[in-house]
């Protein structure tokens, strides 16, 4: 997946010290004097090596409500889960539901997530327990969440968070305002001032549905991207999650800043918030990347059924097979997911000095078989099922088909013990 697509038949990689540090033939590379025998070498012959993908934007810990809001449009989503998270989200619960995610990205190939929830702290100490990439930040609403804090208790910290944050392997710090429909005016614009003195980026819910929209023009007087540009919350620091209701001008607007957007599009579907003009934002040059939403709405952590969905319904609704082609839909699960990100020059694709994120599909499945070309074979045969090994800065984190940094069994038990306190709030 870099700047050519390029394609390796027989390729090999070599790495060291969390890095790719050549790609060639595996002839030219078992030949190369460079190398000392290597600690491990995994083959993969007869499989598709790729780069791991980018979760541009999740909420992780909602594995905890999956299938507890189904059929609902947003609002009436919103209006279920709310007081089900008041009631049970806690660190404690975060962290099951992490967990759970974690163990779910990593067998779908996901080496990296732009996630938002609450007790951000739990998530990043569980994705380094587990060996994951975790960019996360304070959420910022302007009520009383799920977390209990009220408005000035909230960023007092948020302060504390980023003051503490070292960035890590996540791209820097992070800020994530829910969405301008629950933020007021002037808590944005606290909003841009705690961004830009902490130099972090900043991730937000925009125009996911018509609905949306009109609450936020009553509210604002302005469109939700109107209003992010008014408050200088546009820039190429911003990824907006779903940007499904956009104007003409609201495009132009956000390529102009080099903003970026997380497209859903199993969530914006099933949700029935509508479809992202997806074909208008690339020809407008704005980058573009998947997201799988909260399991909450979406129901899995699954950019392989995203891929295809994206490959699928802009060709459907624009009547032109050749629109959100699959390289294209590649792409935004990996090198654009992280260029949204601000990750591009560190990871997204198989180049020599990125850090090693690599996922290996099997070689023996037979809706993988044969492979005349295997960007096409990814995105329109492949499944999470599929994936056999997955690597994080070199690291194994699955290892053909077994998890090695998450006990499956009893982080699936935890989750239960969850569900049943979740089910005795209906």
């Amino acid at each position: 997946m870099d700047a050519a697509n390029r394609v390796i038949d027989d390729g090999a990689i070599a790495v060291s010290d969390g890095r790719i540090v050549a790609i060639d033939t595996t002839a030219e590379l078992r030949q190369d004097g460079r190398f000392k025998p290597p600690v491990r070498v995994i083959d993969a012959r007869g499989g598709i090596v790729l780069p791991g993908f980018v979760n541009l934007h999740t909420h992780l810990a909602m594995t905890l409500f999956r299938g507890w809001a189904d059929d609902r449009d947003l609002q009436a989503f919103l209006d279920r889960l709310f007081p089900t998270e008041a009631a049970i989200v806690s660190a404690d619960t975060v962290r099951v539901g992490v967990d759970l995610a974690i163990a779910e990205s990593i067998r779908a190939g996901i080496t990296t997530s732009l996630d938002m929830f609450y007790y951000p702290d739990v998530t990043a100490d569980a994705a380094r327990r587990a060996g994951v990439r975790i960019a996360n930040g304070p959420v910022i609403v302007s009520f009383v969440a799920a977390d209990r804090l009220p408005y000035r208790e909230r960023m007092a910290m948020a302060e504390d968070v980023l003051t503490a944050s070292k960035g890590e392997l996540t791209g820097g710090r992070w800020v994530c305002p829910h969405g301008t429909y629950t933020i007021e005016r002037d808590h944005l614009e606290e909003v841009v001032d705690l961004a830009q003195r902490h130099d972090a980026r900043l991730t937000i819910h925009a125009a996911e549905n018509a609905a949306e929209v009109a609450t936020v023009v009553a509210q604002h007087g302005r469109r939700p991207v109107e209003l992010l540009h008014d408050l200088g919350m546009l820039s190429p620091k911003m990824v907006l999650a779903h940007a499904v209701d956009l104007t003409d001008g609201e495009i132009e607007l956000i390529a102009d800043a080099g903003a970026s957007v997380a497209h859903n599009p199993l969530s914006n579907m099933k949700l029935a918030s509508g479809f992202a003009r997806v074909p208008d934002l690339l020809a407008a040059g704005v980058t573009v990347g998947l997201g799988t939403d909260g399991t909450a709405s979406s129901n899995d952590l699954d950019l392989y059924t995203a891929m295809r969905f994206a490959a699928t319904i802009h060709k459907g609704l624009a009547l032109d097979a050749s629109v959100v082609a699959a390289a294209q839909v590649l792409r935004m699960a990996t090198i654009d997911g992280a260029r949204a990100m601000g990750l591009g020059d560190e990871l997204g694709s198989i180049e020599v000095g990125k850090r090693a994120d690599i996922q290996l599909l099997y070689d023996d499945h037979p809706n993988l078989v044969p492979v005349y070309d295997p960007i096409s074979t990814v995105v329109f045969a492949a499944g999470r099922g599929d994936v056999r090994t997955v690597l994080v800065e070199g690291r194994v984190v699955l290892d053909d088909g077994v998890l090695t940094t998450i006990d499956l069994r009893s982080t699936v038990a935890a989750a239960r013990a969850v569900g049943v306190t979740v089910r005795a709030t209906a």
